[in-house]
């Protein structure tokens, strides 16, 4: 299989487990608020996806580099929002 998918299907796995995560650790607006993020970071993605399926570029496609490090950046910051909630989350019990 093609690179990209590899790459594609390994950042949608870990943003849909980011997601979950948050949404059993979190309450309220920051719940909220955290998935509006995530989703809005997969579904950037998938049109970039699509884009670059369709239209087949020939040269480098500098628009889905940056998408991919935008959405990895995202998930590193979902990921240690995740964290300081799960640690806040134990520290009240």
């Amino acid at each position: 299989m093609d690179k990209i998918v590899w790459i594609s299907a390994l950042t949608y796995v870990v943003l849909i487990a980011l997601l979950i995560v948050i949404f059993y650790v979190s309450k309220g607006l920051s719940r909220m608020i955290m998935s509006l993020i995530g989703i809005t970071a997969l579904a950037l993605l998938t049109w970039v996806l699509i884009d670059n399926k369709i239209m087949d570029y020939q040269d480098a496609n500098i628009g889905l580099g940056l998408v991919f490090y935008l959405v990895w950046i995202i998930s590193i910051f979902l990921f240690l929002f995740a964290l300081i909630q799960s640690f806040r989350l134990k520290r009240k019990r």
